[in-house]
């Protein structure tokens, strides 16, 4: 019950139909004891006139007469009495039509009844259509507001200032409206990232594509060719065919990442144990560089908590990154720290740097580099490792500086992974 007196509308019924009833209880109570009087004044007259009656033939009967007009009459009397008017037909079957007294009260207070009780219904209607119509236009505004929002105008506010279920539906119906305009919004972006990945994918395709079809070419039409050459033209085509290969399964962690696919299997681990399985994969192409990988261990074990096998991922993109941006020779700082609140992982080269201006772009789906000349990098490794950290609530960073070298560091909150 109380839920329903929160509701503006349904306090206003109640305490308009509760003044009509009050006014109304007190007319119909006046008109009551209007009509009783009225009934009173006849019986009154009434009885003057049989006493007059009798009194102006027997004056002798004064004392007794007037006795049984003002004091209570006795059952004998009233018994007698109606013996006598029973044999004129006058009993208490007597229709009120034929009652003398009544014959012309009744019609009067039938009709004063009914015009009382259409006093009553002209204002009960007309409390009820307007209480109604309020609402109903209360209705009408949230289906305009509805049908703007399905024209696609997400700029409708419905307000409603008064408290109770009409505030809450229009709190709800903003909170929709903004939702679809957010879903719609998204979709928008999503097709527009689709449109671009799949050129972006086509971009990138293409050129190993070209290559191995030149290859494949070569090696059908020209029967003369060495096997020295026939050989380093298959290791070019298994080259290109690997960079395909990695290109599509790492497009494919990208779009599972950013779709929300992926079910981290969080628990804790050694940071040393995800590095050394992120250098796996990279050892041989540091050793064909002549490049030194150092690890610098803590004096305690730092341990981090999140998915071992996701944040080794991350970390081989960014080590593979600055191997490919290491000149001969150079060497590669890996280290491990914590706080009180922090667990940070930092990979430090003394590679070629990066660009101020590029600075801010590192990290965006195939970005390459202004300036750069290794064919060999696609430009999403950096960004997988961004998703995986963020989507594991860590954050990633980098410091560079042309000609000296680059520095990325990863920092995980504490109790937060």
């Amino acid at each position: 019950m109380g839920a329903y007196l929160r509701n503006p509308e349904i306090k206003s019924i109640i305490i308009k139909l509760l003044f009509i009833h009050v006014i109304f209880s007190a007319i119909f109570i006046l008109f009551i004891g209007s009509e009783v009087s009225n009934i009173n004044k006849k019986i009154v007259d009434q009885n003057t006139a049989i006493i007059g009656q009798i009194l102006y033939k027997y004056p002798e009967l004064e004392a007794d007469i007037i006795k049984t007009v003002t004091n209570t009459p006795t059952r004998e009397e009233i018994s007698k009495g109606r013996e006598v008017l029973e044999s004129y037909g006058y009993n208490k079957n007597i229709s009120v039509e034929t009652q003398p007294m009544l014959r012309e009260i009744v019609p009067n207070f039938k009709t004063k009844l009914l015009l009382l009780a259409l006093a009553y219904l002209i204002p009960l209607m007309l409390l009820i259509f307007l209480e109604y119509r309020k609402i109903f236009s209360k209705v009408k505004a949230l289906s305009i507001a509805s049908e703007a929002v399905v024209e696609g105008n997400f700029n409708v506010i419905h307000n409603e200032d008064e408290e109770g279920d009409f505030a809450i539906l229009s709190y709800n119906f903003n909170n929709m409206a903004n939702r679809l305009k957010l879903s719609l919004v998204n979709l928008s972006e999503d097709k527009i990232f689709l449109k671009n990945i799949i050129s972006d994918i086509s971009h990138q395709l293409k050129t190993p594509l070209t290559s191995l079809s030149a290859i494949n070419d070569l090696l059908l039409e020209d029967k003369t060719i060495q096997p020295e050459i026939q050989k380093d033209f298959l290791e070019k085509s298994r080259s290109q065919l690997n960079r395909m290969e990695w290109l599509i399964i790492n497009l494919l962690k990208m779009a599972r990442l950013e779709s929300g696919a992926i079910n981290f299997k969080m628990k804790k681990f050694l940071v040393s144990d995800s590095i050394e399985r992120a250098l796996d994969p990279l050892i041989l192409k540091a050793e064909e560089k002549h490049i030194k990988i150092l690890i610098h261990q803590c004096k305690e074990e730092v341990y981090l908590y999140g998915d071992e096998e996701w944040i080794a991922e991350a970390l081989s993109n960014i080590i593979k990154n600055s191997i490919e941006h290491t000149n001969q020779g150079g060497e590669i700082h890996i280290e491990a720290s914590e706080t009180t609140l922090l667990s940070s992982i930092t990979i430090r080269d003394d590679g070629e740097g990066i660009d101020r201006v590029e600075l801010p772009h590192i990290f965006e789906r195939f970005y390459k580099g202004i300036n750069t000349v290794k064919t060999e990098s696609v430009g999403i490794g950096l960004a997988l490792s961004k998703l995986i950290i963020e989507g594991q609530n860590g954050y990633i960073s980098v410091i560079s500086e042309k000609a000296i070298g680059t520095r990325f560091s990863i920092t995980f909150i504490k109790g937060v992974l």
